[in-house]
C-alpha cells in the first residue's frame, strides 16, 4: 500500500469517526430519531465512507472480486442516498416543501434507476466492473451521470438559497434559514476534492472519489449549524430566564410582607411563607386591614404553573382585595370575584381560595372556602382539627355560583393554618403523599413556637419527607395566631 493510499484511508477513517460522533449526538444529545432527515443523512454518509474503505482495501485482490463488487455497489448506493437526504436537509432549512409527486420524480425514480444499474452492472458494465486482477474499472456513466447526480443533489439547494437572497426575496418562506455555513460548505468540498487530486493521484486512481471531501465538508456544516443552534437556544434560554427572574421579583413585590405588623391589633399575629416550584408560581396570599376593627386574610392556588398561572394569580389577587374593601361579607366577595373571573375566561383558568375576615374586637372569624384545602385549627390545649365545613366551587368555574360563609369564635392561644396542596400532596420516593395527619403532627410539636417557626418546621418536614423528589408544586402557608 502506497503512502498516498494510506493517507487517504486515514483521512477517510477520521471523517467517518467524526460523522459517527455527530450521529450519536443527534440521537442521544438532541433526542432525534434514527428516521429523521439528518440522522439518515449521517447514516448513509458513514455507510458510504465505510464501503469506500472496504472497496479501497479490497481493490486489486483477484480472489475477492465478489466482495470488491459488493463494496463498490454499496458505495454507489449509499453515496447516492446520502446525496438525496442531504438535499432534503438543505431544502428543509430553506423552507422548501416538495409535494409527494415531485419527491417521486426527483428522488424516487433516479434511486430506482441507480439500484437497477448497480444490480445489472456485472453483465452490462454500465457503471463499473471488476477486471480479472480484481481492480475496479469505473465507466463513463460513473464519472458523469452518477457523480453528476450526487453533485446536483448536494449543491443545487445553494442555487435556491442564492435565489431567495436576490431575485426571490418576496418568495422566501417564513421559516427559511440561510446561513453562511451553507456557502462555506460549497467552497470547502471542492477545495478538499482538489487537494485530494493533488496529493493522491492524477485522476486515474480508483480511490479518487467524492465521499471524503463531502464527508469532511459535511462535518464542518453540521457541527457549525449545531453550534450556532445551541448558541441561539442558549441565548433564548438566558433571555427567558432573565424575564422569569424579573417576573418572579414582580410577583414577590406584589405580595405583602411575610411578617406583617398590625400596630392597632397587637393580639393578632399573621405570618406567611411561599416556595414556588418554578421561577413564578400560581399560589398567592394576602392580608390587609379593612377598617379599624377588621383584618382580611386569604390564600389561593391557581390551576397550572408558570407564567399563565402567575398572570391569573395577579388578576385574582387584585380583584379579591378590591371587592374585600367594598363588599360586606366573605361570601359576597367571592361571589363577585367569581363572576368577574368567569368573564372571557377562554383559557379555562381557575383558582381554589379561602378568605377570612377577623373582627379583632370580638375575635369572631367570618370565612368562605372556594374549593380550597381545609384549614387546620389548633385550639389552646386541644388537638388539631380540620375545619371541614362545606365549601363552594373554585373561583372561575361557573359564573352564577353563590358562595356561603361561616363563622368561628377564636380565643387567646388559638392558631389557624392555611396552606396549599403543595404541602399535603408532596410525595416521597415511594409515591406516598405527605398528608394531613403528618401536617397536624408537626403542628402539635410546634405548639409553643411563634408563627414563623411553625412555618419553617412544616416546610423542613415536607422537604425531609420528599427527599430525592423534585418539588412539583408551589408550597404556600399562612398562619394566624391569637396571642
Amino acid at each position: 500500500m502506497t503512502a498516498e493510499l494510506r493517507l487517504f484511508l486515514e483521512i477517510l477513517f477520521v471523517s467517518t469517526f467524526l460523522m459517527g460522533i455527530l450521529l450519536v449526538n443527534n440521537i442521544f444529545l438532541y433526542k432525534q430519531k434514527l428516521t429523521d432527515i439528518i440522522s439518515l443523512m449521517l447514516i448513509f454518509g458513514i455507510a458510504s465512507c465505510l464501503s469506500e474503505i472496504a472497496w479501497t482495501i479490497l481493490d486489486g485482490h483477484p480472489r475477492l472480486k465478489a466482495l470488491t463488487y459488493l463494496s463498490t455497489c454499496l458505495y454507489c448506493a449509499t453515496l447516492f442516498a446520502f446525496g438525496i437526504f442531504f438535499n432534503r436537509y438543505l431544502l428543509g432549512r430553506l423552507g422548501v416543501r416538495l409535494k409527494k409527486s415531485w419527491m417521486m420524480i426527483i428522488y424516487g425514480l433516479p434511486a430506482m434507476a441507480l439500484l437497477l444499474i448497480c444490480i445489472t452492472t456485472p453483465w452490462t458494465r454500465l457503471l463499473f466492473w471488476v477486471d480479472e486482477s480484481g481492480v475496479v474499472q469505473t465507466m463513463l456513466l460513473f464519472n458523469t451521470a452518477f457523480e453528476g447526480m450526487v453533485y446536483l443533489y448536494v449543491f443545487s439547494p445553494l442555487l435556491v438559497a442564492i435565489f431567495f437572497l436576490t431575485l426571490g426575496k418576496d418568495k422566501r418562506p417564513a421559516d427559511c434559514k440561510i446561513s453562511k455555513s451553507m456557502f462555506a460548505f460549497a467552497i470547502i468540498a471542492p477545495v478538499i476534492y482538489w487537494v485530494q487530486l493533488t496529493l493522491l493521484g492524477d485522476g486515474m486512481d480508483a480511490y479518487e472519489t467524492t465521499s471524503m471531501p463531502l464527508s469532511i465538508a459535511l462535518v464542518y456544516l453540521i457541527t457549525n449549524e449545531s453550534t450556532n443552534a445551541a448558541l441561539e437556544t442558549r441565548a433564548k434560554m438566558e433571555a427567558v430566564e432573565s424575564d422569569l427572574r424579573f417576573a418572579s421579583k414582580i410577583q414577590l413585590d406584589a405580595l405583602p410582607p411575610f411578617g406583617p405588623e398590625f400596630p392597632d391589633h397587637p393580639n393578632v399575629n399573621l405570618r406567611a411563607s411561599m416556595n414556588t416550584a418554578k421561577e413564578v408560581g400560581g399560589d398567592f396570599f394576602d392580608y390587609f386591614p379593612i377598617d379599624d376593627d377588621r383584618i382580611c386574610f386569604l390564600i389561593a392556588d391557581v390551576s397550572g404553573k408558570g407564567t399563565p398561572a402567575a398572570l391569573f394569580m395577579m388578576t385574582a389577587k387584585t380583584m379579591i382585595k378590591d371587592y374585600a374593601l367594598t363588599q360586606g361579607g366573605t361570601s359576597e366577595i367571592f361571589t363577585a370575584v367569581n363572576a368577574r373571573l368567569c368573564e372571557n375566561n377562554e383559557a379555562g383558568m381557575f383558582a381554589t381560595a379561602w378568605i377570612g375576615i377577623l373582627d379583632t374586637r370580638t375575635m369572631t372569624l367570618q370565612y368562605t372556602n372556594a374549593g380550597h384545602n381545609y384549614p387546620v385549627l389548633q385550639r389552646r390545649d386541644q388537638p388539631c382539627e380540620e375545619m371541614k365545613k362545606v365549601h363552594g366551587l373554585f373561583l372561575g368555574g361557573m359564573e352564577f355560583t353563590q358562595y356561603r360563609q361561616d363563622e368561628l369564635q377564636l380565643n387567646p392561644g388559638d392558631r389557624l393554618l392555611l396552606y396549599t396542596d403543595g404541602v399535603v400532596e408532596a410525595h416521597d420516593q415511594k409515591d406516598e403523599l405527605y398528608g394531613e395527619d403528618r401536617l397536624k403532627a408537626v403542628l402539635e410539636g410546634a405548639r409553643e413556637c411563634p408563627g414563623e417557626q411553625v412555618l419553617a418546621r412544616v416546610f423542613e418536614d415536607v422537604n425531609a419527607y420528599a427527599t430525592g423528589v423534585p418539588q412539583f408544586d408551589d408550597i404556600t402557608m399562612v398562619v394566624l395566631t391569637i396571642k
